[in-house]
């Protein structure tokens, strides 16, 4: 089982949103992210800025919006049945991760210390985030065998969702001593591995 592909609607979409993003944080780059406007992203690109609009209703869907969100869960529901939760979602992460170029790994780390340095996009990637943990507890259900309001898929969710959301800002605000450069995958793995192996030490 392979994972959905978008439709070319879908596809068309997800390269305008793309081309949006990409100008836009160009712009954050070399202008700064406050004195930035909508109207300059739109200018660039050349679209009217009520295309950006709805698009991106607020400019920190900019930063926040992730092309490969669809990729992950895709792949974390075509994941062998037999499969746990956490080792399904490991291997997503990994095969979403592997697919990425170069230019998209270093487009996912821009995005990740905006989203670190600047409060009104944190406080937004918190909304996206209570946004998604919906869908992925729908999916995590369903890859259960359980309902969506399970204690223990509520659980599993929302431990998953928190490994990803504090290691990513972690690994932007600071470097593992250990590996100034390291992937931030690694990061993630990691932390999901120590999820996946319970905390008997502490």
């Amino acid at each position: 089982m392979s994972p959905e592909r978008p439709s070319w609607s879908q596809t068309q979409t997800i390269a305008l949103k793309q081309a949006i993003q990409s100008t836009a944080l160009r712009l954050f780059a070399e202008r700064g992210y406050a004195e930035t406007t909508v109207s300059m992203i739109a200018e660039e690109v050349g679209v009217a800025a009520r295309t950006c609009f709805r698009h991106f209703p607020t400019k920190p869907d900019m930063v926040l919006w992730d092309a490969a969100d669809y990729d992950l869960l895709s792949h974390f529901r075509a994941r062998p049945a037999g499969e746990g939760v956490i080792t399904a979602f490991r291997e997503a992460l990994r095969a979403g991760y592997a697919a990425l170029s170069p230019d998209q790994r270093a487009l996912e780390q821009h995005r990740t210390e905006l989203i670190a340095a600047i409060p009104e996009v944190r406080a937004a990637h918190l909304d996206h985030l209570t946004s998604a943990t919906h869908e992925f507890t729908v999916a995590v259900a369903e890859r259960a065998g359980r309902k969506a309001n399970d204690p223990d898929v509520i659980a599993v969710s929302g431990a998953i969702i928190g490994v990803m959301m504090i290691s990513q800002l972690d690994t932007s605000r600071r470097p593992a001593p250990s590996s100034p450069h390291r992937d931030p995958l690694v990061a993630i793995d990691d932390a999901l591995a120590r999820l996946q192996r319970g905390f008997g030490a502490l």
